[in-house]
């Protein structure tokens, strides 16, 4: 399960529960209706049952269950109107998912606020500890552009075309090329929300991830960050693809932001709300499990036959409540 601490979970909802938001002030109900059964104040999406079930293990979330079309899991709620459901993994599950919820008849998620809450795999940083948090602040597309072998037959990549979403010859602003989803910004408030419910928070450690961090020579201390998250559903690992993301996320942020981990299922969130005018509500939070290269000594190959190391153990630890 995403390793994030009640700390942030709760801070990060206090802040935001009932604050308009800035940019979507004007926002008309997508679901058509004007007065629906059931108004989320937050959503939290989980892509699998390990991050699912650290949500249904705690009674308050028992309050409330609501079936809708299209589900993957029912959503389940507190009182105070979180509700949490499972996605799927990837981003085609992902955006079904989300797209069911806004549609759904029963809702009303013209104010609500949707969370991406799971694991993630890290960069290769000193200072990115297994079981640190990153809070996102931009969704980066991996797949689309020029996946290939150069003439000395190592991995490259080349970008897009433009000609569909900026000025003819102009690539300046990717975040405008609304068929190919090549990048979103969160909402600067509520990524300004979330930093700061999170401050101060002190986050878990294990024996088995401190042994890990020092296989890869990075920091044992895990700890709450920010950086943007690229979303792919490939399994990749390796130094080359570790550059090519670091230069995708480098050329769609003209620099703003640098790759930190990445996952499968937040492009299709956010995506999938952005058709509904949402994307605005949006937050993905990612507890680095893995790091995406192998360790000294051996191959990605190698790495594909054994499994990759993962620090499991705090990775997918329910928090203390």
């Amino acid at each position: 399960m995403e390793f994030i601490t009640k700390s942030i979970r709760i801070g990060v909802l206090s802040i935001v529960i009932g604050l308009p938001l800035i940019g979507n002030e004007a926002i008309a109900d997508p679901t058509g209706v004007a007065s629906a059964v059931m108004r989320p104040e937050v959503i939290v999406l989980t892509a699998f049952p390990l991050e699912w079930h650290a949500w249904t293990k705690q009674k308050s979330y028992h309050f409330k269950t609501i079936n809708f079309p299209g589900q993957y899991r029912p959503l389940i709620c507190d009182e105070h109107g979180v509700c949490v459901t499972e996605t799927g993994e990837g981003e085609m599950n992902a955006a079904i998912t989300v797209t069911s919820i806004v549609k759904d008849h029963d809702l009303n998620v013209s104010k609500t606020i949707f969370i991406r809450s799971g694991i993630a795999g890290g960069v290769d940083s000193k200072g990115s500890a297994l079981g640190s948090v990153y809070i996102n602040n931009w969704i980066i597309s991996w797949a689309f552009g020029h996946h290939y072998l150069n003439d000395q037959k190592t991995l490259a990549w080349a970008p897009p075309g433009c000609g569909n979403y900026a000025h003819p010859g102009d690539c300046a602003d990717y975040t405008q090329n609304t068929q190919e989803n090549l990048a979103y910004k969160i909402n600067p408030q509520i990524l300004s929300m979330a930093v700061r419910a999170s401050a101060g928070t002190k986050l878990l450690n294990t024996p088995g991830a401190k042994k890990l961090d020092n296989t890869f020579s990075i920091s044992t201390q895990p700890k709450i960050m920010v950086g943007a998250t690229i979303t792919g559903d490939d399994f990749w690992i390796g130094r080359e693809n570790q550059s090519i993301a670091e230069k995708i996320v480098h050329l769609y942020t003209h620099g703003k932001a640098a790759y930190t981990n990445t996952a499968m299922e937040d492009l299709g969130d956010i995506a999938a709300l952005y058709r509904f005018g949402l994307e605005n509500h949006y937050l993905s939070i990612r507890g680095i499990s893995d790091i995406d290269i192998p360790p000294p000594g051996k191959t990605e190959e190698q790495i594909w036959k054994t499994g990759d190391l993962y620090a499991s153990e705090l990775a997918e630890k329910t928090p203390s409540w």
